[in-house]
């Protein structure tokens, strides 16, 4: 498996079944503060959220993964894992905002959505070592473009730049917000994330995934284990769900 380093922010490997298993695997010895990309265009067996896939093998996606050691921000060490999704999501939510000049949102916890529908998204490792953490590894997959169709559901960004250009480019706004967010307290950074959530505060309707319960609702904060508060219509206290156990209809 051939790789080439691009200055010291960037790593391209030519083809790897999953840029954050790779990256697990070659952690660099000394991890500087703002971190750096793995990157390739042939990637066989992502993984995205709950154990979807995202492939990738087509001009018009960009898969990467961001690593850096969680000692680069301050914060609790019980909250690491938390803290590295809401700070990663700001961070692309932000720089994709000020590169690309369009609108996006994050749909809890880690979709990327222009337009209201799915255009990319994110998988957050956190290695521990002696009951610390270790490092950060952080996926990310964004259709830039429609290649050739994309399904109903799914949008993009609509850059025709090629995905190693787009990194280079767009990645020097995503480490400027980087070295600026990674200071922010947990509250700021909760409350940030929270403004920028898609359907935050709007009434939807919801499914429980065990019981299948259907119910209106609004989603109403997000707690310290990064669980939904939903505030069913006909009830006064919220309930929290995690990532599995609700659905967005």
């Amino acid at each position: 498996m051939k790789a080439l380093i691009i200055g010291k922010d960037i790593e391209v490997v030519e083809s790897v079944d999953s840029t954050n298993e790779y990256a697990k695997q070659t952690l660099r010895p000394l991890l500087e503060g703002h971190g750096y990309w793995v990157f390739t265009e042939q990637q066989k067996k992502g993984r995205g959220q709950s154990g979807n896939s995202w492939i990738s093998d087509s001009a018009g996606s960009f898969t990467g993964s961001f690593v850096v050691q969680p000692q680069a921000w301050p914060g609790k060490e019980q909250a690491w894992a938390v803290r590295a999704q809401r700070l990663f999501a700001l961070c692309v939510q932000h720089s994709l905002q000020e590169y690309l000049k369009i609108n996006i949102q994050i749909k809890w916890p880690n979709d990327v959505y222009v337009k209201g529908k799915k255009a990319g998204g994110m998988l957050i490792e956190v290695g521990w070592q002696h009951g610390k953490p270790a490092w950060t590894v952080a996926g990310l997959g964004l259709n830039l473009s429609e290649y050739p169709t994309l399904p109903s559901f799914a949008s993009h960004l609509n850059t025709p730049l090629p995905p190693i250009t787009f990194l280079m480019d767009w990645g020097a706004v995503f480490k400027k917000y980087w070295e600026e967010y990674r200071f922010w307290d947990d509250e700021r950074l909760l409350g940030e994330y929270e403004l920028g959530l898609w359907g935050f505060k709007e009434l939807r309707w919801f499914e429980e995934s065990l019981t299948g319960l259907k119910f209106e609702g609004k989603a109403v904060g997000i707690d310290e284990q990064n669980r939904l508060l939903l505030q069913r219509r006909s009830e006064s206290e919220p309930v929290c769900y995690d990532t599995k156990a609700i659905k967005w209809l």
